[in-house]
């Protein structure tokens, strides 16, 4: 017997205030293993859906189930459970100010009792030397750069030894010197394995590292398919005025 998605969303709708449609029936499905990059214009809803995915909107209706469990509509409950299960990445770092990089870092695996202060302290070390910040490790975050930050914020999310990821844009609010390191972090984790959702505007990244590209408009998946067809020959022409228009402005 096969073994269930990932993460899968059937029918997925989310309504704002006023009636704004953000998302209209999405149904993905991401496997084990498998990077998922979401590219589309801005408002299409690619936030939106991975924030519908961790819970931290309330969707209108539909379904998101992982490892074939549905998730939604079972209280706060199953979504902290489901937040243990899937972490995410914000584009604003979403560190905790007053504390150093080892407290962001270990708050959560013991407030959660995954494991004990000397453990979390270890594999926070652990994780920092694979971004190459163990020197880092007592610093105030303040301190950091956008991409360090951003790195820690990544090693924090790792810390709960995560089945998945969600990256909403992480590198949207970094310097363009910044993006490459971050970038090169999400790269070893697709190489390790890790199940990735990613929300990005890196052409680059979606060529290299996406197993499939997921292009959104207007709250709908338009098209998907693998990068090298994707990029080379959309099949529909929302998608190829969106490649135009990224290649106009040299992305």
């Amino acid at each position: 017997m096969s073994q269930p998605p990932l993460i899968e969303t059937a029918a997925l709708c989310k309504e704002f205030r006023g009636g704004i449609r953000a998302l209209r029936k999405v149904d993905l499905k991401v496997a084990k293993g498998e990077v998922v990059v979401i590219l589309g214009p801005s408002g299409s809803g690619k936030s939106t859906l991975i924030r519908c995915v961790n819970g931290l909107e309330t969707i209108t209706s539909g379904a998101v189930v992982v490892e074939g469990r549905r998730v939604d509509g079972h209280g706060p409950r199953r979504w902290r459970q489901t937040r243990l299960e899937i972490g995410m990445v914000f584009q604003n770092y979403a560190l905790f100010p007053h504390l150093d990089v080892m407290g962001n870092i270990t708050l959560a695996p013991c407030r959660a009792k995954l494991m004990g202060r000397a453990e979390a302290e270890e594999e926070a070390m652990r994780l920092l030397g694979i971004v190459g910040l163990t020197d880092k490790a007592r610093a105030p975050v303040a301190s950091l750069s956008g991409g360090q930050q951003q790195r820690v914020a990544i090693c924090r999310a790792l810390a709960m030894k995560p089945k998945g990821m969600l990256f909403d844009e992480p590198t949207s609010a970094l310097d363009p010197e910044m993006v490459g390191e971050v970038l090169a972090t999400m790269r070893r984790l697709a190489e390790e394995g890790m199940t990735m959702i990613c929300v990005t505007h890196e052409m680059g990244f979606a060529r290299e590292v996406a197993d499939r590209v997921v292009f959104m408009d207007r709250g709908e998946i338009v098209e998907e398919g693998t990068p090298a067809q994707f990029f080379s020959a959309p099949r529909t022409e929302r998608a190829r005025q969106f490649l135009d228009l990224i290649m106009r402005h040299g992305a």
